[in-house]
C-alpha cells in the first residue's frame, strides 16, 4: 500500500494551515511555496478538501484558504478519506455482501484487522498533534 502524492501533499498543506496561529486565510501561492507543492496540483487538492468541509476558501485581495474547524478537531484520517475515499486494503472488506466468498474467506480476518489498525492510527492523530509534533503512541 502506498499513499498517493495527492494525500501526502494534502496533509502537508493542512498542517501548514493548522500551524498558522493568526487564523487569517492563506493565499494558495504561499502554501505552495511553503510546502514545495506545484500550485495547480495544490489547487485541485484544496478543492477536494473544501468539498469535504475541511477547509474554507475566501476570495478577494485578502483571501485564501483556512481550516474549517480547529486543528484539534481534524484527524489525519479525515484528510486521507477526503482525498482518497474510504480506506480499505482490499475491496471486499467494507462490503460484506460484495464477494461471493465473504462468509467463508479466512483471509478476510487479516484485512479487517489491518483496516481497523490503520483507521485507528489515522483517527488518533490530529492536525494539532502534528503542529506540536506530539503524536500519540
Amino acid at each position: 500500500m502506498r499513499i498517493s502524492s495527492r494525500c501526502e501533499y494534502g496533509l502537508r498543506a493542512m498542517v501548514f494551515l493548522a500551524a498558522r496561529e493568526d487564523g487569517r486565510p492563506v493565499p494558495l501561492p504561499e502554501i505552495a511555496a511553503g510546502e514545495g507543492i506545484p500550485a495547480p496540483f495544490l489547487e485541485r487538492i484544496l478543492a477536494r478538501l473544501r468539498e469535504s468541509g475541511l477547509v474554507k476558501a475566501t476570495r478577494g485581495v485578502s483571501g485564501g484558504y483556512q481550516l474549517a474547524q480547529s486543528p484539534g478537531d481534524i484527524a489525519v484520517g479525515d484528510v486521507v478519506t477526503a482525498l482518497e475515499g474510504p480506506l480499505s486494503l482490499v475491496g471486499c472488506v467494507p462490503d460484506d455482501g460484495g464477494c461471493e466468498r465473504s462468509g467463508s474467506c479466512a483471509s478476510q480476518v487479516v484485512w479487517r484487522r489491518l483496516d481497523s489498525a490503520i483507521s485507528g492510527a489515522l483517527s488518533s492523530i490530529t492536525l494539532e498533534d502534528l503542529t506540536r509534533k506530539a503524536v500519540p503512541r
